[in-house]
């Protein structure tokens, strides 16, 4: 299996705790914002790694994504579910 890039997982992370504080809804572009990412950056990492995390409204004639995070999901169910030694070292470097 290919390693994962600091970064990439650093921004997952980035997300991850975003989302968390949120507590509601978000769209997409504001994510990026509040990130410091791109937008598409955040919508490809979103489906790579939060797809059964999330939940997600789109408003139809504005293409706007809307995206908040279940609410029984924390930073450790979400690492204990992909397993990534590393992303539970950068969890605990950074934000705890």
């Amino acid at each position: 299996m290919k390693e994962k890039r600091k970064d990439e997982l650093e921004n997952v992370l980035k997300i991850l705790i975003l989302l968390k504080k949120v507590n509601g809804w978000i769209w997409i572009r504001e994510i990026a914002r509040r990130t410091n990412l791109h937008h598409k950056t955040v919508s490809r990492l979103l489906s790579k790694y939060f797809s059964q995390f999330i939940e997600e409204q789109k408003l139809v004639p504005f293409k706007a994504r809307f995206i908040r995070l279940k609410e029984d999901i924390d930073p450790e169910k979400f690492i204990a579910f992909w397993k990534i030694k590393k992303l539970q070292e950068i969890y605990e470097k950074r934000f705890k």
